[in-house]
């Protein structure tokens, strides 16, 4: 489950270490972002093809429109500043999970470094952890400013990995979305699951994770006792 060699753990944010979605009104921000995708020529038939949610349409406008990549990043960049409002109002009410800060203090005794890639913006995550004194705990975030294609697409995990100064296959991606496994497998990274967000156990294992734990202290158990051999 967990490789001998690993150097490095590339977080998911949103109900893997915060649930920040239980305050963002998403369904208010959907039509906003339509709205705006509509305004830029965007067809109506490619946006009724996305998937559920803000960012299925964010991600499916990303890889199926067809406009030259520097206005479709204009496009994106304008329709992020929207749905970034919305996810806004979860900073300063969203608290971590039980045993993320336990987790963290505990990397560098494990010879772990740790980052982020969320679908949100740096803008949100970044004001979250200061609040709780555990920003300087991760060498990269990387939101989905400046990303042309978020997770599942394993762009944002490469680019993380980079960052970290650590090779994929040292990597392992943590999250509680299947999107999250399927981004760090594509991009060469093991993979685990954490059942505290959208995706089921049995979905996560499906997208072939290594394990589903219960949450983040489970998870950190299971870590701490393959590391050291003791709990």
């Amino acid at each position: 489950m967990f490789p001998s060699d690993l150097q490095a753990l590339i977080f998911d944010f949103d109900r893997t270490l915060a649930p920040l979605g239980n305050f963002v009104k998403w369904r208010e921000a959907l039509p906003l972002m339509r709205e705006a995708y509509l305004g830029h020529g965007i067809p109506a038939d490619l946006l009724d093809a996305a998937p559920r949610g803000c960012f299925g349409l964010y991600g499916h406008v990303a890889g199926h429109a067809s406009l030259p990549s520097a206005r479709m990043a204009e496009v994106q960049a304008e329709v992020s500043s929207i749905l970034e409002e919305y996810e806004k109002v979860g900073v300063g009410r969203v608290a971590l999970f039980e045993g993320v800060r336990e987790m963290l203090d505990d990397l560098p005794a494990l010879g772990l470094r740790a980052g982020i890639v969320s679908s949100n913006p740096s803008a949100v995550i970044r004001p979250v952890l200061a609040q709780y004194g555990v920003e300087s705990c991760f060498v990269a975030i990387v939101g989905r400013e400046g990303i042309g294609h978020i997770k599942p697409d394993p762009e944002s995990m490469r680019r993380c990995c980079k960052l970290l100064s650590v090779e994929p296959a040292h990597c392992m991606g943590v999250g509680d979305n299947a999107g999250d496994a399927e981004a760090a497998l594509e991009a060469g990274m093991s993979a685990v699951g954490v059942c505290t967000g959208v995706s089921t156990r049995e979905a996560l294992l499906a997208a072939g994770v290594g394990a589903a734990f219960e949450d983040i202290r489970a998870f950190h158990l299971a870590l701490k006792e393959s590391r050291t051999g003791s709990v």
